[in-house]
């Protein structure tokens, strides 16, 4: 009875550990897959208001030596 009991406790840890590990492993594809090209996006559209405002105030200190 003992090994019997021992050998499901033994599976069923088994089973759970790798629902547990391919959950973990979903969550960072999933990661992958739709936050890092979002944050990408997001760095570039801050990296090109950046530009836009240096270039802005380049024009305006140019004006103001002119």
């Amino acid at each position: 009875m003992f090994e019997t009991l021992t050998a499901v406790y033994v599976s069923a840890v088994t089973v759970l550990f790798f629902f547990w590990t391919y959950g973990i492993y979903a969550f960072f594809r999933d990661c992958r897959s739709t936050y890092v090209p979002k944050s990408r996006q997001a760095l570039r559209g801050w990296r090109l208001l950046w530009t836009e405002e240096d270039e802005e105030t380049l024009d305006e200190h140019e004006q103001q030596l002119l």
